[in-house]
């Protein structure tokens, strides 16, 4: 409709509705044809503003006027997206369609007087060569290929876009991703369905089938499309063809028991196995024998507490014994069992390789368990009452009751062992946990078989760590002795240093001599580090002294003066060592 009288052309676009008259106003006169101006508004229309231009601002409410451009009254019913000309946005026209940012436009009577979008002005970062970059990045379709025109892209477009007709299109998807990653005609599918062949059908396809295949109301609503099957999309075209089979959810409920039976039944039949023997060792000689020094060691500790004379203690108390600290805090009760083991009754020190179920049966759930094989009973009992529905196939590929009739009766016999192991190893829980005095009614039997699992890995540990210490120990003990026999070494050399001549000492030196002849014979005497030359000085020593005594009888012998024996020594000793001075002075 064109604009109220009395409002300024201008703006761009084509010209936004009117807006309802204001509260108030006069409506009672009777309206021209549409669009009616209000009564009392007078005059022909203006005419609408050329394309392009923009609509004009909302008129004011009659009787209000106002200058041309002058922003309508805040809160006016009907506003446009610009509540004034200083905050109006640029239009623009990509040459190529964007991807759309699903934001939430700012409602334009929230924009007031000092908010940001007021004072926003995003176009002075605007460039050409900005905008073509978006266009470019963005673009919500690639460019097309050369040659290829658009109508051959709407054909192609056309031919993989179908109108889905009774599937939601969450379904359709999860189908189509199934059917992309199975690569098999419809038709294969069908029949490997029907020839019941789970070498080329594999569980996770039987699963994924079954999981995503829609309810039988639907099977029978596409079914209603056999003749306009090319119209289906290919999600509905794949129900359609495997819809044909008779009984089909159950006939996949059935394969699907049967590849998955062999695995189950290998899940639970271990697990049987670990409790059963796991129940069988905690009653061991040697483990038991471990308790009994439990229980003497704690009735000692506890003499005179509350505890004492105990004849026995629940098996949880086990994983505490690391809690009790020797008075040095080095070690605690847990490190000297271990030590007691080891030492003192080496039969019961590897008590722990006779428990190697334990570790097993713990994560075993005796209600799971159960739980698992009363599915597979009831399982296989569908199975049986199926097998029964498909004696007659009407189509000569169904091999269903051939295949699931053989299956039913070994899975049977296969279920009937496993109730029986079932059975003997509810027999063995029910005796260990007589045996110790347990309430399964309080803690399952996993609980136990934890708790002697975690004192079988403190004992591990506190062995470890024991061979450890000692080996510190050890260490610590050879470092001393070999710090004591360097002392005694020092201690006998400072001795030897002690026992050398001492020409002042009165009395008589004989002795004194021959313990510096022997030190000089083997080097001792001479304090130098190159020991392998004290030898060689020796002689040289030896050598000299006997040269001075022989030039002193040749002096006495021609009549010259011989130097003073005292004279003599301090003249040679400022350039020999010490011992070499003594022996100078023992034979001058």
């Amino acid at each position: 409709p064109p604009p109220m009288p009395g409002a300024e052309a201008g703006g761009g676009g084509a010209p936004p509705p009117p807006p309802p008259p204001p509260p108030g106003a006069d409506m009672g006169s009777a309206a021209p044809p549409p669009p009616p101006p209000p009564p009392g508004m007078g005059g022909p229309p203006p005419p609408p503003p050329p394309p392009g231009m923009g609509g004009p601002p909302p008129p004011p409410p009659p009787g209000m006027g106002g200058p041309p451009g002058a922003p309508p009254p805040p809160g006016m019913p009907g506003m446009g997206a610009a509540p004034g000309p200083g905050i109006s946005k640029k239009k623009y026209t990509p040459a190529v369609q964007t991807k759309r940012l699903n934001w939430t436009k700012v409602q334009p009577r929230l924009l007031k007087d000092g908010t940001f979008w007021v004072k926003c002005r995003e176009d002075r970062y605007e460039s050409t060569a900005l905008l073509e970059m978006i266009s470019k990045t963005f673009a919500s379709k690639a460019p097309k290929k050369a040659g290829v025109t658009d109508d051959a892209v709407a054909k192609v477009s056309t031919k993989k876009v179908k109108e889905l007709r009774v599937i939601d299109g969450k379904a359709s998807q999860n189908l189509s991703i199934m059917l992309g990653s199975l690569k098999m005609a419809f038709n294969d599918v069908k029949r490997l369905i029907l020839n019941v062949d789970t070498e080329k059908l594999k569980p996770a396809t039987i699963g994924a089938i079954l999981k995503y295949l829609p309810p039988a109301d639907q099977l029978s609503q596409i079914a209603m499309f056999r003749n306009k099957y090319d119209d289906l999309a290919d999600s509905e075209q794949f129900c359609f063809t495997i819809g044909q089979i008779s009984r089909l959810e159950k006939r996949l409920t059935c394969m699907d028991i049967m590849v998955r039976f062999e695995e189950e039944i290998e899940d639970i039949g271990p697990d049987i196995e670990s409790v059963t023997l796991a129940c069988g060792e905690l009653k061991g000689r040697r483990f038991g024998s471990v308790l009994e020094l439990v229980l003497l060691v704690g009735n000692y500790m506890n003499a005179g507490s509350r505890n004492q004379q105990s004849f026995g203690f629940e098996l949880n108390f086990l994983t505490k014994l690391i809690n009790t600290k020797s008075t040095d805090n080095k070690m605690t009760l847990m490190h000297f069992l271990a030590d007691m083991m080891q030492e003192k009754f080496p039969e019961l020190a590897d008590f722990n390789e006779d428990m190697k179920s334990v570790g097993r049966a713990l994560k075993v759930s005796e209600d799971l368990v159960t739980k698992n094989i009363t599915g597979l009973q009831k399982s296989i009992k569908m199975v049986s009452e199926e097998v029964k529905q498909h004696k007659d196939p009407s189509d000569p590929e169904d091999k269903f009751h051939k295949v699931l009739s053989v299956f039913a009766v070994k899975s049977q016999e296969r279920l009937d062992e496993l109730v029986k192991l079932q059975g003997v190893m509810q027999e063995k829980i029910k005796d260990i946990a007589t045996f110790y005095c347990v309430d399964l009614k309080k803690a399952p039997i996993e609980e136990l078989f934890t708790d002697v699992n975690v004192f079988l890995e403190n004992y591990q540990n506190a062995v470890k760590e024991n061979a450890k210490r000692k080996e510190l120990e050890e260490k610590k003990k050879r470092a001393a002795e070999r710090e004591d026999r360097e002392k005694a070494k020092r201690r006998n050399k400072d001795a030897r240093k002690t026992n050398l001549v001492d020409i002042n000492a009165e009395g008589d030196q004989e002795g004194v001599l021959d313990g510096l002849m022997e030190a000089l014979n083997t080097g001792t005497a001479f304090a130098k580090k190159d020991r392998a030359g004290g030898g060689r000085r020796a002689a040289s020593v030896r050598k000299s002294a006997r040269t001075r005594q022989g030039n002193l009888r040749v002096r006495a012998t021609s009549g010259d003066k011989a130097p003073s024996k005292v004279s003599s020594v301090k003249e040679e000793s400022s350039e020999m060592s010490e011992a070499e001075q003594l022996l100078l002075s023992l034979t001058a």
